[in-house]
């Protein structure tokens, strides 16, 4: 199945017709919506209008459709003054780390305008492998909101580097190519297997040549970059510098703008984003969970940000949230207020400040859709994989047998708000450490191996006592724990095997939050609303053992992950991302 034939792409012939009829006059309208203006997202400004949808799409816009003689609509919707724009397009994300189910996900993020996801499950794919990601699937078929799903290209995200829950190999990828909701291979990470030209890289991405191919290369530059690029790459959202994302867009390749709960890229590269260029720029999520959703919101608030704090112009700042995207996806139906497209409608009562008045898809206004009433039957009609992932026996004390002793020792750095790290060498006396703050770190294997926990030493979290543990560790999903005792991490890290995964905070060797990931050890069954009033609990027990770090569980997630510069643990042992080798604790 080729881009012409996926989800909204296509219209059958008695749809089209319709549509055709409409857009001439001859037929009555579904639904015109009235005393509307929308945002010109090509030549920017506001204008006047009418929009006239015939079933699922909008067959006109202008004022003739509300003529005396004109065919009167079977529904007349009065936007009250409302500026009309495209649905909003969430260019790349892990609906995992919102640790909500899809559903709830769709729930929560629909009525603030994301009318379009384009995910990538390899979350729950390392823990699951092929069961987890054809889960995604029968969840997206579901949905209302457009959730495309592309096929992860990295499970594990570096063969032979960590201990997962299941390969995703070639043959079990294609057999999902064809479906109408896969767009592509998702984020290609192992851009040195890319660069290198290896054989079962290329593999994949020949193989998904004929659809998107998504990238993720952070601080790549040079002749590096021209080789990633040249395999057929098409976009990063892992860009960290200006200059990096300047040279990104000059060789060709889309710039993925993030504003996740822990990487935050508007404020260095909204200045980028020109007239010029902004039609190769587009945004995305990647990691947000539902505190900053509820408390910030999504699409919605990079779109508000850009306008107020970066002083993008207005239509700009819409096009990278809706057209762009569709544009660099082939999603012709998408991201525009205009004939032929799918009618996936933002009202807004102010274009600055993004303030929502309702929100249609498909023709359909969402209030309309009865999302709360229905998430409980179709995550059971979606059939999910609900078991215990966590094979873990228990931990000891001894199991964390650091032995430090005089001399230097490597330190992963923490780079706050970033998802890379430093690689800092810290002199011990003995004692103590000649930087503050660092303190013990763990990765340990949960899959049944049983492997000794892999030790190491992070620096930048504030931690003054006890410890933080979770079963979400980016892309393996072993256990991280982090603690300035070996006893409080021992009970951190038996809490989430005891209770099947989930986020952990210990103080004095006792649990004081707790916030159960039953599903994969990444995800809750309960309400969005639910999990924000669990994480505000783990805000305040996390602060009180001294944390400074606004997202320390998605900041400790991402130091398990093995393809982002420049010092990781996973659960083999320290690992140099820039040499891409194992290090000893002990610096040489």
């Amino acid at each position: 199945m080729s881009l012409a034939n996926k989800r909204t792409q296509t219209l059958n012939r008695e749809e089209l017709k319709h549509v055709l009829a409409v857009a001439r006059g001859e037929e009555r309208p579904d639904t015109i919506i009235k005393n509307v203006k929308i945002l010109d997202l090509i030549n920017g400004g506001i204008f006047d209008s009418a929009i006239a949808i015939a079933g699922k799409t909008i067959a006109g816009i202008g004022l003739e459709y509300l003529d005396l003689d004109a065919p009167k609509a079977h529904e007349y919707i009065d936007a009250g003054g409302a500026v009309a724009v495209p649905g909003f397009i969430d260019g790349h994300l892990h609906i995992e780390s919102s640790m909500m189910n899809p559903f709830e996900f769709e729930r929560m993020t629909l009525p603030i305008g994301t009318t379009t996801a384009i995910c990538d499950p390899h979350e729950i794919t390392n823990v699951m492998g092929d069961r987890g990601y054809a889960w995604f699937l029968r969840c997206s078929e579901l949905m209302h909101q457009n959730l495309f799903v592309q096929t992860s290209s990295c499970v594990p995200a570096l063969p032979g580097f960590e201990s997962n829950g299941g390969e995703f190999k070639l043959s079990e990828m294609l057999k999902y190519k064809q479906h109408p909701n896969v767009l592509g291979l998702a984020e290609m990470m192992n851009f040195p297997g890319v660069i290198n030209a290896n054989d079962a890289v290329l593999d994949k991405i020949e193989a998904y040549s004929d659809l998107n191919l998504d990238g993720h290369s952070p601080l790549l530059r040079g002749k590096a970059l021209n080789a990633y690029i040249a395999s057929g790459i098409q976009n990063c959202h892992e860009t960290v510098t200006q200059d990096e994302g300047r040279e990104k867009l000059q060789k060709g390749m889309a710039l993925i703008i993030r504003e996740g709960s822990v990487a935050k890229n508007i404020k260095t590269f909204a200045p980028l984003v020109s007239e010029f260029n902004s039609m190769q720029c587009l945004l995305c999520t990647d990691d947000r969970n539902p505190f900053e959703i509820l408390e910030e919101g999504h699409i919605n608030y990079m779109i508000k940000k850009m306008i107020n704090e970066s002083k993008m112009p207005v239509h700009m700042a819409y096009r990278l949230s809706s057209y762009s995207a569709a544009k660099h996806f082939g999603l012709k139906r998408l991201g525009l207020i205009a004939p032929g497209k799918q009618a996936d409608i933002v009202l807004l009562n102010d274009v600055n400040t993004v303030d929502i008045k309702s929100v249609f898809i498909a023709g359909k206004d969402i209030t309309k859709l009865k999302l709360d009433e229905t998430i409980e039957k179709k995550l059971a009609d979606s059939k999910p994989p609900l078991e215990n992932t966590i094979k873990r026996k228990p931990l000891k004390a001894s199991d964390f047998a650091y032995n430090l002793k005089e001399g230097r020792y490597n330190v992963i750095e923490i780079v706050k708000d970033e998802i890379i790290t430093h690689h800092l060498v810290s002199h011990f006396d003995g004692q103590k450490f000649e930087h503050d703050d660092v303190l013990f770190m763990a990765n340990i294997e949960r899959y049944g191996a049983e492997l000794k926990p892999a030790l190491g030493l992070v620096r930048g979290a504030g931690l003054k006592e006890g410890a933080i543990a979770a079963s979400v560790a980016h892309d393996s999903h072993n256990l991280m724990v982090i603690g300035k005792t070996i006893e409080d991490m021992v009970v951190a890290v038996n809490a989430l095997i005891a209770s099947a995964g989930g986020l952990c905070v210990v103080q004095d060797q006792k649990v004081t939050g707790l916030l159960e990931l039953p599903l994969a050890g990444l995800l809750s069954l309960k309400t969005g609303g639910e999990i924000f009033h669990d994480i505000k609990k783990l805000k305040v027990a996390y602060k009180n053992i001294g944390i400074t770090l606004e997202e320390p569980f998605i900041q400790m997630a991402f130091l398990a992950l093995p393809v982002i510069p420049k010092l990781k643990l996973t659960d083999r042992g320290l690992f140099d991302v820039t040499t891409f080798s194992y290090i000893d604790l002990e610096a040489k």
